[in-house]
């Protein structure tokens, strides 16, 4: 069966946001998000021949994980309002092309992802998540892969042989380890002076946060320390870090790409080029 292919668009709208000029369409309106995630859509359509595609994305209202850990994603700059407006017209686009958009509040894409992968293995399929955030690594199983895009335009894909070799742990501790050695990027602290080095170790060690808590008396002082003083908040950092599989949503059924309404989508848009590209 071919994969159903996941993507988080968020994520790729955002690289393909800053890695296009500023480009405008009908109306004045920002495209250059638009057409980079179009492209890369097409691309990886074509690439992954996959059986049907969902597109997940973020709402723009606080998820539960900032009511769970107040100050998460904290640090982060507001996202300007071009960037904005054209994540908000990705799901229109993507449906124009004949695939499936999802959004659902309060929950982010990453449990959209996690959600999506779980539905379609249920159903005795594989995946193939399309993310540029390592998190999506505890997605992986015998059937379900990642596929990171790669500076010049590539998709790396990991399984789990990847995710043991780039951690040492396997997919399903990697909530842990981010509870463990922390999160900056989502402004998750860890435990105090415990890297991923050493979180690797412990999990390998000790299979779960959990085991790493009630076996604290045999660390070192300083990791008993950082483990015992804040196991409480470890138990939440876990919680935070762990992608949601049971998001009410339903994977999309089999289909393939709608060229023709694609090409009008994009033509009124004022994405003139791409337009030409899919109609030819």
């Amino acid at each position: 069966m071919p994969p159903l292919l996941v993507i988080d668009g968020d994520s790729l709208g955002h690289r393909a946001y800053h890695a296009m000029p500023h480009v405008e369409g009908a109306g004045g309106r920002p495209v250059g998000l638009l057409v980079g995630f179009a492209n890369f859509l097409l691309a990886t359509w074509r690439s992954t021949q996959p059986r049907a595609v969902i597109v997940c994305l973020d709402t723009r209202v606080p998820s539960y994980r900032h009511e769970l850990l107040p100050g998460y994603q904290g640090q982060r700059d507001p996202f300007a309002d071009d960037l904005c407006e054209q994540l908000d017209r990705m799901p229109e686009m993507t449906e124009a092309f004949g695939f499936a958009a999802a959004k659902v509040v309060p929950y982010e894409a990453d449990d959209l992802l996690a959600t999506a992968v779980t539905q379609e293995e249920a159903r005795g399929g594989g995946a193939l998540v399309v993310s540029s955030d390592r998190d999506t690594y505890q997605l992986v199983s015998a059937v379900t892969a990642t596929l990171h895009p790669r500076p010049r335009g590539e998709l790396e894909r990991v399984d789990r042989a990847g995710v043991r070799d780039r951690y040492g742990i396997e997919p399903e501790q990697v909530p842990d380890l981010i509870a463990l050695r922390g999160d900056p990027s989502d402004n998750i602290p860890g435990a105090r002076g415990i890297g991923q080095k050493t979180a690797a170790e412990l999990l390998r060690r000790y299979g779960d946060l959990e085991g790493v808590i009630a076996h604290a008396a045999e660390l070192t002082p300083r990791q008993r320390l950082a483990v015992e003083g804040s196991a409480d908040e470890l138990r939440l950092y876990l919680d935070v870090a762990t992608m949601r599989r049971d998001v009410a949503m339903t994977i999309p059924e089999d289909a393939s790409l709608d060229a023709g309404s694609a090409a009008e989508w994009c033509r009124t848009a004022g994405m003139l080029g791409l337009a030409r590209r899919l109609a030819a």
